[in-house]
């Protein structure tokens, strides 16, 4: 297979892909989840099992007072109410408990502030969790490339990955903010896992990839497009093995999970990463080395 062939409409799907999720991003902002943003935890228990997800949260769909409802289950019995009011008045607790399915245990009704306050650390702790991580990826293939000078730096892999990283995830961040305006879907500790996940297997693969390169090019005199080539065919039954089983996982974990919204959300934005970043690592981060050394021999 000729992965390089195309390599210029590739690009173009990618630039076009990446432009409409910063439009998204720009356009509608992410809707960020109390975990962030602060509210209120109102914990209810159920004399009997408890009815389901899906009707706990049309029953209370027509109270306005509750922005950002998310319903979560705890056990047999008992279920989690987070929504984005941090102070709940007595007159919407009372009319929350009576909107909910019956077998409400009242004198088991809790509620508990999340203060902005932490929501406001979970923010700076993500930001810099992310801005770590992606540095010490591009430090690590920049120091093992370290060895391969020619044709291309070993400081050009480690941009080449973060690239990658950057179209990998803002992506699927342009479909959380796109998500969020339409369908309400909020911005969790979780999904943040999911993106976080999505940034090792994107990388995971290009290092494959890379040290394909490296060994190819030690080898033999073919030209470098030769070898990027050929390492590209000889990596990407393990690449497409190694994505295909993750999403083995996260589909039954979707549609099984489908009433835990967490989990729901965490699977579909994961999902969507691990394609894109299957599509990125074969169809883009090498190819672009290519350029990259095809522009410079014109440029001699």
């Amino acid at each position: 297979m000729n992965f390089l062939k195309h390599s210029k409409i590739f690009f173009i799907i990618a630039i076009i892909a990446v432009g409409a999720s910063i439009f998204s991003l720009f356009s509608f902002g992410l809707n960020l989840g109390i975990d962030f943003e602060g509210g209120s935890m109102v914990t209810v228990s159920y004399s009997d099992n408890i009815p389901s997800i899906d009707e706990i949260r049309d029953s209370l769909s027509g109270i306005d007072e509750l922005s950002g409802l998310q319903v979560q289950s705890l056990g047999e019995k008992e279920v989690s109410l987070k929504i984005k009011e941090k102070d709940v008045s007595n007159e919407t607790l009372s009319l929350m408990i009576e909107s909910l399915p019956e077998g409400v245990d009242e004198s088991s009704v809790s509620i508990e502030t999340i203060s902005p306050v932490i929501g406001k650390e979970l923010k700076e702790k993500t930001l810099i969790v992310v801005v770590v991580a992606l540095l010490a990826m591009l430090s690590y293939i920049a120091l093992a490339f370290k060895s391969v000078t020619r044709p291309i730096t070993s400081l050009q892999y480690g941009l080449s990955s973060t690239l990658m990283l950057f179209h990998d995830v803002i992506i699927p961040l342009g479909l959380m903010a796109f998500l969020g305006h339409y369908y309400g879907i909020q911005l969790s500790i979780p999904i943040v896992t999911a993106f976080l996940a999505i940034i090792g297997y994107s990388i995971n693969n290009n290092i494959v990839i890379f040290d394909r390169i490296r060994e190819n090019l030690k080898r033999g005199n073919a030209s470098y497009a030769e070898v990027v080539n050929k390492s590209l065919n000889e990596t990407f039954v393990r690449c497409l093995n190694t994505s295909f089983t993750v999403l083995i996982v996260l589909v039954p974990l979707y549609y099984f999970f489908a009433t835990e919204e967490s989990l729901k959300y965490f699977s579909l934005i994961m999902g969507t990463g691990i394609i894109i970043g299957f599509f990125s690592s074969l169809f883009l981060a090498s190819p672009l080395l290519v350029s990259w050394n095809n522009f410079k021999n014109r440029k001699k």
